[in-house]
């Protein structure tokens, strides 16, 4: 069965209605760079001081709904070690 090719000028209206009175979500919504970004401390102490591994992390993670790669702990965790590398701007500085 083919759908409508031809709509009524009140389903349009009904439809204009319906989408203005949509909430704005804009607040509620958090990007993955956001949420890793908020959660960093908690990642680098759980990893740090209580022993967790990425895996582990990630998994914790999953339990509430969240989805990020194991990488992306990982990397959280690498930086946290290791001092800020030096650019060759910098270098010439020194």
């Amino acid at each position: 069965m083919a759908g409508n090719k031809f709509y009524t000028q009140e389903q349009l209206e009904e439809a204009k209605l319906t989408l203005e009175c949509l909430p704005d979500l804009t607040p509620n919504k958090i990007s993955r760079t956001e949420l890793l970004d908020s959660l960093k401390e908690n990642i680098i102490t759980l990893s740090t001081s209580k022993g967790y591994t990425a895996t582990e992390i990630k998994s914790a993670l999953q339990t509430v709904g969240i989805s990020v790669s194991e990488k992306s702990i990982s990397d959280i965790i690498r930086a946290s070690k290791s001092p800020a590398k030096k650019t060759n701007k910098d270098r010439s500085k020194a």
